[in-house]
């Protein structure tokens, strides 16, 4: 036999090996091993390729009055939550349950966790059926619950919130090899200074540097990040906050790290924090766009502030629908009315303020949006979008640390008055 006969028919015996091993791997005949390993390395886009979600972790958070269930999916998923809230008949305590359709439960902890929270007494994760994983919160009462789905990467978030006592109390922070595990809120927060008793009704406050780590936001002529113009604002501003006005602030990130956007506000809970407040930097197609604009969290059909959003929450316009439901949370409407104070107050005052420094500064006034970082807020929340760093002048302006000084202050300013009109309504 000549070498290119011989070449050809062992290239071709290869080849039949081949197929016959991916035959045997997926009648489940190949070794346990193997077969392990080929789950492990599924791609990440396993349902093109006819393979079913995976749910990969599930980890919970407490804080005083509050819970948030987290559960890892390697795809987008749909679900359904249900409830049995009234005490069941054969004693059993109230529920929440959500099903998660098309997936495959990837743990290999699945005993009920024990949480020993006045909320949540444990959480049971299970394989329901074929194509449904449930997860079921037993309750220790009725309690109010959200559920919500969010993206890059892909995870469930069940919260489940009660009354917050007067004083915080401090949360039992563990961790276990279960597949619920307990942790501090994460974000690797930072205090400006130790805590104090501040005078003028602003205990706490929690700064959000947006973005940071490998997502760097928008970003500018000569390669300038908005996660690193936010983040040198946010430490400046901490500790004038925490100099001139004794508020303890929280960062929820102190350096260049990513933090998901749902951990930020959830840390803003479990500080159990008076303001919430996200610091940004605008981008725009449009070199010449310019000026300041101030967002709180509601439904809008402005084009310009979905696209923002969209932006923002590192998603596509189509899914900003999907958190139209939760803007009927009965805790953020009640904090509507301060949100749109205190946005009011943080625009006037960075209008203003940088105007005296700078000349005329457009005013975009302030606007409703549907932010992700801001969903699920239980104190006022706003997010401030400061100047463009698209536009060759106020990207030039916003790496000067002269004009970062006069932000913090206008910044500062804006806080001070809504804790100054706070303190009056209270007392009227």
């Amino acid at each position: 036999m000549k070498r290119s006969a011989r070449t050809a028919l062992f290239a071709g015996l290869v080849m039949l090996l081949a197929a016959m091993e991916v035959l045997l791997l997926q009648s489940g005949w190949a070794s346990g091993q193997r077969i392990a390993v080929a789950a492990e390395t599924a791609p990440a886009n396993s349902r093109a390729a006819g393979r079913k979600v995976l749910v990969t972790g599930v980890r919970s958070t407490l804080s005083d009055g509050y819970m948030r269930i987290t559960v890892e999916l390697s795809q987008e998923a749909k679900f359904e939550v249900r409830s049995l809230l009234d005490k069941l008949a054969n004693g059993a305590s109230p529920r929440v349950y959500v099903d998660i359709f098309g997936v495959d439960l990837a743990l290999a902890a699945k005993q009920p966790v024990e949480v020993d929270d006045k909320l949540v007494r444990q959480v049971r994760v299970g394989q329901y059926n074929a194509d449904v994983v449930r997860v079921v919160l037993d309750l220790q009462s009725r309690t109010a619950h959200n559920a919500f789905m969010l993206s890059d990467p892909y995870r469930l978030i069940i919260d489940i919130a009660g009354e917050r006592n007067a004083e915080p109390a401090e949360t039992n922070h563990r961790r276990t090899n279960n597949p619920t595990v307990t942790r501090k809120a994460p974000g690797s927060a930072t205090t400006a200074g130790a805590p104090t008793t501040a005078t003028n009704g602003l205990r706490k406050v929690v700064l959000d540097p947006g973005h940071g780590g490998k997502d760097p936001g928008a970003t500018g002529p000569g390669g300038i990040a908005e996660k690193d113009i936010v983040l040198s604002i946010a430490k400046k501003l901490a500790v004038k906050l925490k100099n001139e006005m004794g508020t303890e602030v929280v960062l929820t990130r102190k350096d260049d790290r990513f933090v998901p956007l749902e951990d930020r506000t959830l840390l803003a809970n479990t500080e159990d924090a008076d303001l919430f407040i996200s610091l940004h930097v605008n981008a725009s197609p449009n070199p010449d766009a310019r000026g300041i604009e101030t967002y709180y969290l509601d439904n809008t059909t402005d084009e310009a502030a979905i696209r923002l959003a969209a932006r923002e929450n590192a998603t596509s316009r189509k899914n900003i629908s999907d958190l139209q439901f939760i803007l009927s949370d009965m805790t953020q409407n009640m904090k509507l009315e301060d949100s749109i104070t205190l946005a009011h107050r943080l625009q006037s005052s960075l209008v203003t303020g940088m105007s005296k420094f700078m000349g005329e500064v457009r005013d975009l006034g302030v606007k409703k949006a549907l932010f992700h970082v801001l969903v699920g807020a239980r104190m006022p929340s706003v997010l401030v979008e400061m100047f463009f760093i698209t536009n060759k002048d106020d990207s030039r302006a916003m790496v000067d640390a002269s004009y970062q000084d006069v932000m913090v202050n206008a910044l500062f300013e804006g806080i001070q008055k809504y804790a100054q009109s706070n303190l009056i309504a209270k007392t009227l």
